[in-house]
């Protein structure tokens, strides 16, 4: 999802993923999810939007943020839709949920979750979610959430051998570059040390999981299924399936 103006006109929904690097925006209507676009890193929220949204009005706009609450960008959405629905752990849905802080569960899991029993109904499900964190979501065949375990994402790791080392670099992640078995200098061993990590770490919940259906969303998600080389359903978008089923469900 590349940052580019779309012609809004034909789409009544406005679904806004918020998470902690980027803004996404999917628009869709009640029968489909449309086009979609993504703010550069660290681009300001409301910047971004102010420049996707100069004209037209939604009917609906669901948002789904792990940031703090900002009321400024909250009336922003209001005064551009008939109707704006937050997310958050409370939210009612398909997806049940057996998590005993659900006040703190992110409004993306649930999202995510929810798209996932979408489209695989009545299936047990491994939704591993590929972002500033990596989550491993486990969904039973009855779609109640079970299990979440939480782990730091591929370029948080990098950043935390940076912040946290005294002489080891920031590392620019290319993902067209292979990672080596083993370094034989900083960059490939922190590289390989990261990718192969995350690999291994993945290894072992697949290895957990058998019985379930696995399925990888999130922006790194296309390149650790390109490196597992086994069968697994990627949908990056999988967050704006459930954004788009809590629109249907207030329109």
């Amino acid at each position: 999802m590349e940052s580019h103006k779309i012609e809004i006109e034909q789409y009544d929904r406005l679904l806004i993923d918020l998470g902690n690097t980027s803004c996404k925006l999917a628009f869709a209507t009640d029968k489909e999810v449309g086009e979609t676009v993504r703010s550069r890193e660290g681009e300001h929220p409301l910047l971004f939007l102010e420049n996707q949204l100069m004209s037209g009005a939604f009917k609906i706009i669901v948002l789904s943020s792990v940031q703090k609450h900002d009321p400024e960008l909250t009336a922003w959405l209001e005064a551009r839709c008939d109707k704006l629905v937050v997310v958050n752990g409370d939210t009612p849905t398909a997806l049940r949920i057996n998590y005993q802080t659900s006040d703190r569960l992110g409004a993306d899991l649930l999202a995510g979750g929810l798209g996932a029993i979408i489209r695989f109904p009545r299936e047990a499900l491994l939704v591993v979610d590929f972002g500033t964190a990596i989550t491993f979501e486990v969904i039973d065949k009855e779609g109640q959430l079970t299990g979440l375990n939480i782990s730091p994402g591929l370029h948080t790791r990098l950043k935390s051998l940076y912040q946290n080392t005294a002489g080891l670099p920031l590392i620019a992640f290319d993902p067209k570059e292979p990672v080596p078995p083993m370094g034989i200098d900083t960059k490939g061993a922190i590289t390989a040390g990261v990718v192969l990590g995350i690999l291994h770490e993945i290894k072992g919940y697949l290895r957990q999981n058998r019985d379930k259906k696995v399925i990888f969303t999130g922006g790194d998600a296309n390149f650790f299924a390109e490196k597992l080389k086994i069968p697994i359903f990627v949908d990056c978008n999988l967050i704006f399936t459930g954004l788009a089923e809590i629109a249907n469900a207030h329109a």
